[in-house]
């Protein structure tokens, strides 16, 4: 006689919680276990990330830098007694000045005329993996081409065009150059059509290109690509890319960098340009000493009339007067006025030269006049001297005064012209090279090992953000705790996933034959050790039913209800209890295929009208009898809500001591419902990780609005062997050794 369990006090079920309220703090074991979870596909994207990584380290065209250094002097240049003159003609530029002019059109210009950088002539080559494997073609001959890609260079080409003038309408535009027998080419226009026929060494001209090829190593139908740049975009495409900067701060120390896959073109580009700026800025210099040359130059031929006027004038007035009678006093008065006439007559023509690169209100024009006018003052003070000696001893040092003036005048301006022509030839500018560009050995880019680590370091976090953003979306319950305290239902059981069960599917599926239960077959396995712990809670649960009906019922399809409801039905048989096994699922009931049985007779056929003992069948094991859903019937839910099925289900609870009703989905159709309310004790069977709470609770809602109170939750195929073992922590290991 089986005792009888005295019923415990039940306990309060939890207050619910909010599905989506987040967790106060960050459990870090947590995120582990989900990127551990995830550790196969963050391999994988961190693997696709390497090999994306090191595919581009080996295809990607190697980058070279050169640069070279230039120093801007912030200084008059000495020149000893010449100085001074110098000096007049502009102070150094600063570095920012000197910075523009090295990016201005006109030096870049002439670096693109003299190396022809509005020319390209290269070889076509295979897209994607042609530059690469070109580049580790190390002999010095040309390299054969794979069948059917003979069009492309495979390595070892070389083309170097002398000249190449094209009409204004196909500036830009890319002709083809088709290697032919050795020495000879084909040109094609952008259209593909042919221009005609050319021979290394000789101009070609036809349809108003002009071409002369002085080298030519290729196989036949090797394809170039020839094109003419507009001599502006070539100048602006090397104006983007030259880099300068000063070196330290107010050092005057310029760096002038370039990058490029062709170390050979770079070093030139960067050499031409030192050269054709160093040439500019003395060119420059010269250039404002040429200007005051000229300007000192029409001058003296009006400085040298007035002295012979002046000589011819004092000659005339000794002959006449026999002779100069001048005191000492007089002649001390004549020399300063000499002097001060010399001094005005030198300020005026440096106003003058000014004028020529300045404005009126030119700070150096107004110290210019502010002098004069001092000046002037003096002379009007010497005038007044003058006018008090006598007629005779005046006029006498008036003469003697202008002819001294006119000399000294004319021989200091002749001197400067000659101190200036001096200047404009040796003039040095003040920038010069101190370092020239040097041929790169290494490229700077790209870098293999840090490409493979950053691809390794972002294929990982990647991953691991994949594996972030996969849990997001998928909000499968997998916590037991999670769903209790959201529903106020307690968790029965977790079931552990028996891999064994997978294996044993599959076996029966593919062929046809039916295999024992697990509990039969497997009796030690983890699985089945749950559901014996779910046996258990079951029979705590029924000690206060009305009736010995259990439903087994689950939120939508293949979660494994009836794997559930089997099991557990062998279960207790073998625990001595007389059970029958009902499939109430009679659109698309499985229940059968666990014990090798037909579909009919069964659930349908009774209530439609059969005697049950037709229906009811063993299974082989005491105690354990099935009801299988039976014909599928075109009206499932007219036979589910019928009296029949209370009256059978009152009869079969009458002759058994546990009737297992196997359920349908309760979100699929309204059966799940129709069925349930027959049984006193209602488990919802719920798959691990495969349902989100929001599914599993509307489940709940729509049975309790049938009536119908959900007892508890079964939790299937818990994968106990994942993360860190922390879900295993949250169902009971069953097995003992």
């Amino acid at each position: 006689m089986t005792p009888t369990l005295a019923p415990a006090p039940p306990l309060p079920p939890p207050p619910p919680m909010d599905a989506g309220q987040p967790d106060e703090q960050v459990d870090l074991a947590e995120q582990l276990h989900v990127v551990l979870d995830a550790r196969w596909q963050v391999l994988a994207v961190v693997a696709v990330a390497v090999a994306l990584g090191g595919a581009y380290a080996w295809l990607a065209t190697p980058i070279y830098r050169s640069d070279v250094l230039l120093q801007v002097e912030d200084k008059k240049s000495g020149m000893g007694a010449l100085g001074e003159i110098s000096g007049m003609f502009g102070d150094s530029s600063p570095a920012e000045t000197e910075i523009e002019i090295l990016r201005s059109r006109g030096v870049a210009g002439e670096v693109v005329d003299a190396l022809r950088l509005d020319l390209m002539a290269e070889p076509a080559r295979l897209p994607l993996l042609g530059r690469a494997i070109a580049r580790r073609h190390e002999e010095d001959t040309v390299a054969g081409a794979p069948p059917g890609l003979g069009g492309y260079a495979w390595g070892g080409e070389r083309l170097r065009v002398d000249r190449l003038g094209v009409p204004e309408s196909l500036l830009g535009q890319q002709l083809t150059l088709v290697a032919g027998q050795p020495g000879r080419y084909d040109l094609l226009d952008p259209d593909g059509k042919l221009l005609g026929a050319g021979v290394v060494g000789a101009p070609f001209a036809a349809g108003g290109v002009t071409l002369q090829v002085a080298e030519l190593r290729a196989r036949a139908g090797t394809r170039f690509r020839l094109a003419r740049l507009p001599r502006e975009a070539a100048i602006q495409a090397l104006q983007e890319d030259l880099r300068i900067a000063e070196k330290g701060k107010k050092t005057g120390i310029l760096t002038v960098s370039l990058e490029g896959p062709d170390r050979d073109r770079i070093a030139a580009i960067l050499d031409t340009l030192a050269a054709a700026y160093l040439r500019q800025n003395v060119e420059r210099k010269s250039a404002e000493a040429g200007k005051t040359l000229r300007f000192l130059e029409s001058q003296l031929p009006l400085l040298r009339a007035g002295l012979q006027t002046a000589e011819v004038e004092l000659e005339r007035y000794q002959t006449r007067k026999g002779g100069l009678d001048v005191s000492l006093a007089t002649q001390a008065v004549v020399a300063r006025s000499v002097e001060v006439e010399k001094a005005s007559s030198e300020l005026r023509l440096e106003v003058a030269s000014l004028r020529q690169r300045f404005t009126e209100t030119h700070p150096a024009l107004l110290a210019l006049r502010d002098k004069l006018r001092r000046l002037d003052g003096e002379r009007a003070s010497i005038e007044a001297r003058l006018k008090t000696l006598p007629e005779a001893e005046l006029e006498s040092a008036r003469r003697l005064r202008d002819v001294k003036v006119a000399s000294e005048l004319y021989l200091t301006l002749l001197n400067r012209a000659q101190e200036l022509k001096v200047v404009k030839e040796g003039t040095l500018g003040n920038v010069r090279i101190l370092d020239a560009a040097l041929l790169p050995v290494k490229p700077v880019s790209p870098k293999p090992g840090r490409i493979v680590a950053l691809a390794l370091l972002l294929g990982l976090l990647g991953g691991v953000g994949l594996a972030f953003a996969r849990r997001a979306l998928d909000q499968g319950v997998e916590d037991p705790d999670q769903l209790e305290r959201a529903s106020g239902i307690p968790v029965f059981v977790s079931v552990p996933f028996s891999r064994v069960e997978a294996d044993r599917a599959t076996t029966s599926a593919s062929s046809s034959r039916p295999v024992p239960l697990l509990a039969s077959a497997e009796p030690r396995d983890l699985a089945v050790e749950s559901l014996r712990s779910l046996r258990t809670a079951l029979q705590f649960a029924l000690v206060e039913a009305e009736t010995q009906v259990v439903a087994v019922g689950g939120p939508a399809p293949g979660v494994g209800k009836s794997f559930v409801t089997a099991n557990l039905g062998l279960l207790l048989a073998e625990a001595g209890k007389r059970v029958v096994l009902v499939d109430a699922d009679i659109r698309r009931g499985t229940l059968h295929r666990f014990f090798g049985l037909g579909r009919g007779p069964g659930l349908a056929d009774v209530i439609a009208g059969l005697p049950l003992e037709q229906a009811l069948r063993g299974t082989g094991q005491p105690g354990l009898t099935v009801l299988t859903s039976g014909a599928l019937p075109p009206n499932p839910a007219e036979l589910l809500a019928s009296d029949r099925l209370a009256r059978l289900i009152a009869e079969l609870a009458a002759r058994f001591d546990l009737v297992l009703l196997d359920t349908p989905p309760v979100l699929a159709v309204t059966d799940a419902a129709l069925v349930a309310r027959h049984a006193s004790v209602n488990l919802l069977v719920a798959r691990s990780g495969q349902h989100p709470l929001r599914e599993l609770l509307t489940a709940v809602r729509l049975l309790g609005r049938s009536g119908i109170r959900v007892n508890g939750f079964v939790l299937n195929g818990v994968r106990l062997d994942r993360g860190l073992g922390r879900r295993s922590a949250y169902h009971y290991q069953y097995k003992y050794e």
